[in-house]
């Protein structure tokens, strides 16, 4: 039985979840989940190549309708004009199965999750936007990788001449990248830089990956970033 992100081939046991490969005849393969051991999805498929499991973007529950990640801190950091700080923070992550085939082509079998499914309204109720809503503590060291989390290295750079506080991260998860290390339960964003331009505007950068043993998983084709360099602004608030 294997354990953590990466390819599997027969059961794999995820919290109070457990998936199971079971071979109907050769080339037929019954995906199922379980939950507290009671059966919740069952599919046929034929032909699969390989099956892996990857931390995923958590905007998918119970259907998809954002592409955004609002991250909560638990307590406010404050940073003098024109300094930095970095810390740590913890995003919350989905599991996704994938099925391949041919040609490295893969397709999503399965998306569920370990964490409370919360949206928030970041912003004014006409232009603002829904996001997935999580809670986090600000670190000042790396913290110890849990199942169902990702690491989030964030830079705060502050532009402005006086303090400021900052109290919420918002992430675009059709730019965001996730990674993981193989035959673990620990996943990473890339490294995140929040540029403070006022006391209520900041601009959010996506960089390199802070984890060299980490994978990048595949982007789904609606998820795959742009070629172009792209950042998130946020406008309403970082308080």
């Amino acid at each position: 039985m294997a354990t953590g992100y990466g390819v599997f081939e027969d059961k794999v046991v995820i919290g109070n979840y457990s998936v199971e490969l079971e071979k109907i005849e050769e080339g037929v393969i019954r995906y199922k989940r379980f939950h507290n051991d009671e059966l919740v999805v069952s599919k046929t498929l034929f032909k699969p190549t390989r099956f892996e499991i990857v931390p995923f973007y958590p905007i998918f529950l119970p259907e998809r309708f954002t592409n955004y990640i609002l991250i909560k801190l638990d307590e406010r950091v404050h940073v003098h004009g024109k300094g930095e700080a970095l810390i740590y923070v913890e995003m919350p992550v989905d599991i996704a199965v994938y099925v391949y085939g041919p040609y490295r082509k893969f397709s999503i079998v399965d998306v569920f999750t370990l964490n409370e499914v919360k949206y928030a309204l970041y912003g004014v109720p006409d232009r603002g936007i829904i996001a997935r809503y999580a809670v986090s503590h600000p670190y000042t060291f790396i913290p110890e990788p849990e199942l169902g989390k990702a690491t989030v290295l964030i830079n705060i750079r502050n532009r402005y001449d006086d303090w400021v506080e900052v109290g919420k991260i918002l992430l675009d998860a059709h730019i965001l990248r996730l990674f993981y290390v193989p035959n673990t339960w620990n996943a990473y964003t890339q490294a995140i830089t929040m540029a403070v331009n006022s006391p209520v505007t900041a601009t959010i950068y996506y960089g390199r990956r802070i984890e060299p043993k980490a994978r990048r998983i595949h982007d789904p084709p609606d998820l795959r970033p742009p070629r172009i360099m792209a950042k998130t602004e946020m406008l309403w608030g970082i308080k």
